[in-house]
């Protein structure tokens, strides 16, 4: 285990040396509660495999990683019965990244629950839309 890897607390966790809520693990993944959990029942799905964030990560670690995410939610889906759920996953510290291992969070969601949407939802004009989309598609 590298420096960066010794410091990583997911690293640490997914190797066994710090302790952990795990609710599912395969080789390649593992699923913990938050220990900052928006609402009960809070897990995060992180790769074994170290990882900074989306750009980092390759394509089939990242596709086993969902793997894992799609099984997780079903877990949470048939042990806690939630009303929905949401799912994010944040990337450098402008998008809101606080531990800089990837990992996906599920949210199992209820209704009433105390989260709200942290953006206010608007209507882009077919300007501003032209302008993204002809930067994306260059």
């Amino acid at each position: 285990m590298d420096n960066q890897q010794a410091d990583c607390v997911f690293c640490r966790i997914a190797a066994g040396r710090e302790r952990a809520w795990t609710v599912y693990e395969t080789g390649e993944a593992i699923a913990i509660l938050d220990r900052s959990p928006a609402v009960p029942g809070h897990t995060l799905v992180i790769p074994r495999r170290h990882a900074a964030d989306i750009w980092d990560i390759g394509r089939q670690d990242a596709a086993r990683l969902m793997e894992a995410v799609h099984d997780v939610a079903a877990l949470l889906q048939q042990r806690l019965s939630p009303d929905g759920m949401t799912l994010f996953q944040a990337n450098r510290p402008a998008g809101w990244q606080t531990v800089f291992h990837i990992h996906v969070h599920l949210v199992p969601r209820h209704h009433g629950d105390p989260l709200t949407v942290s953006w206010q939802p608007r209507s882009a004009t077919e300007a501003e839309l032209d302008l993204a989309h002809s930067r994306i598609r260059g």
